[in-house]
């Protein structure tokens, strides 16, 4: 009798995690979810509904004054609570990437692009230096950026928005991470520039299996780019469920709010829809007797 090959780790697992500041309120409550090897996890939701700062809580930059209350987050089988500061930043670096929001913001003026993509490999990873130039050309091509010599030589202003996001996804896939954390990473482009770094972001990720977190507000751009969806309100999970099912019959009010209200660009004369205030203040409600509960 043959034997059953045994089933990968996931890569990332969160098991009630829950993040305040410090003596103050609760900015994530309890949450749990699960990114298997290969797998786009979105995390939607409204603006401060925590979906950035679950990316931050697993990455290890919480700022300052927010703390981890509650939980577990293991990467790759790692528990990284039960690792000192040093080697947590070491573990995560070795096997986490992100794709940070504003690539203007994101990328150091003062640095030409190719050091700021080759540091990490080398200074932080152990790569030589040639290994690490090469990689970084070699990635510049992939993401459709010509001339990667020059870019190489640039400084982030020399660049468009686009180029400059191309070489962020570019950094982020450059040292073959098991984890990218994606936060909102198309939002500061034109729709034109994000349908093409949406489906670059989609290639590479299928090409190299890498597991990707991506953090959005926007159900057009789930239906895009995952495979499973965590919707979150005020830190609190209230729905998971693979993309399609959740598209099709999303089961809670909250979610048929935030399908309802994305723009339909084959309707342009169709008026938005926000989240009605009366399901929001509901649910913020119903947040604050589980807190009160729970002390």
């Amino acid at each position: 009798m043959s034997r059953q090959p045994t089933p990968a780790a996931p890569t990332l697992q969160v098991e009630g995690l829950s993040v305040a500041v410090r003596g103050g309120p609760a900015l994530l409550r309890a949450v749990s979810l699960t990114v298997q090897p290969g797998e786009v996890r979105a995390l939607v939701g409204e603006s401060g509904a925590g979906k950035s700062m679950i990316g931050k809580a697993v990455l290890g930059v919480l700022p300052r004054g927010i703390e981890q209350t509650a939980g577990s987050i293991r990467l790759q089988d790692t528990a990284l609570e039960t690792l000192r500061s040093a080697a947590r930043r070491q573990t995560v670096a070795a096997v986490a990437s992100l794709i940070p929001q504003d690539p203007l913001t994101a990328l150091n003026p003062s640095r030409r692009i190719g050091g700021q993509i080759t540091d990490r490999l080398v200074r932080r990873l152990g790569w030589g230096a040639g290994d690490a130039q090469r990689r970084a050309l070699e990635l510049l091509d992939r993401v459709s950026i010509r001339d990667p010599e020059r870019v190489m030589a640039a400084y982030p202003h020399e660049l468009s928005g686009g180029m400059r996001q191309r070489v962020l996804i570019a950094a982020a896939f450059a040292p073959r991470p098991s984890l990218i954390v994606a936060d909102e990473p198309t939002t500061a482009l034109d729709v034109t520039v994000q349908k093409q770094i949406l489906t670059l972001i989609r290639e590479l990720q299928a090409e190299t299996g890498t597991a990707v977190l991506f953090v959005t507000h926007d159900m057009g751009v789930v239906a895009k780019i995952s495979q499973t969806v965590t919707v979150l309100f005020d830190g609190k999970v209230m729905e998971e469920a693979p993309t399609a099912q959740l598209l099709a019959r999303p089961s809670h009010p909250y979610t048929r709010a935030l399908i309802a209200a994305t723009p339909r660009y084959t309707h342009p004369h169709e008026p938005l829809r926000p989240v009605p205030d009366e399901l929001v203040a509901r649910l913020r409600q119903e947040v604050a007797q589980d807190d009160a509960g729970s002390r």
